[in-house]
């Protein structure tokens, strides 16, 4: 047993090094399946403090060689209480898709506005108010490791970005396509069906 501090931490990295490959660049190939892509033992992480609704806790978020999300701990302050045992699972599972694939947009899309207690605000200014811990988690990351356009269409937008948003010229509608189709009035508007290219 290690006396440190991360103690469990170094217990499940041994135990998961057992399984699975060293993470190497995959230079756009896809992994095999059923083969979970690890970071190396020893890796670059980011660390962030925070609290949500007075809980504090922190996000470590373990990086690849090419600076993808590799895994994910969320350790909460108050140890042994029920809702630090849910949130290192919820760290867990998604550390454990994205070994396996998974991209972080999935777990953004089912976790963000998930509600709980606790919820409300936050000390980062960049996502303001919360609805639970894991809704501000998943925020944090898609702020940290998405794209702007990926987190628009998620509606995970800072303050700013969503005030730029609202000033930006809306795109005029395009004007409707009439009928000259037999048996259908001239004045009423309908789709003209794409058909793709195969």
């Amino acid at each position: 047993m290690v006396a440190s501090g991360f103690g469990l931490l170094e217990q499940l990295v041994d135990r998961e090094e057992r399984a699975v490959l060293d993470a190497t660049p995959m230079n756009g190939t896809r992994q095999p399946r059923g083969v979970a892509r690890r970071a190396p033992r020893h890796r670059e992480s980011v660390t962030r403090a925070f609290t949500v609704g007075g809980a504090y806790g922190f996000i470590i978020a373990s990086l690849h060689a090419d600076g993808s999300l590799a895994d994910v701990n969320l350790i909460m302050a108050k140890q042994g209480s029920t809702l630090r045992g849910m949130t290192e699972t919820v760290s867990s599972a998604i550390s454990t898709g994205l070994a396996h694939g998974v991209p972080l947009v999935t777990f953004v899309r089912q976790f963000a506005d998930l509600r709980f207690e606790p919820s409300g605000l936050t000390d980062d200014p960049e996502i303001p108010r919360a609805t639970s811990i894991i809704d501000y988690v998943v925020r944090r990351l898609a702020m940290d490791f998405l794209p702007v356009e990926d987190r628009a269409a998620l509606g995970v937008l800072t303050p700013l970005e969503r005030a730029e948003a609202a000033t930006e010229p809306t795109p005029a509608p395009a004007p409707p396509a009439w009928s000259d189709t037999p048996g259908m009035p001239m004045f009423v508007p309908f789709e003209i069906p794409v058909q793709a290219a195969r």
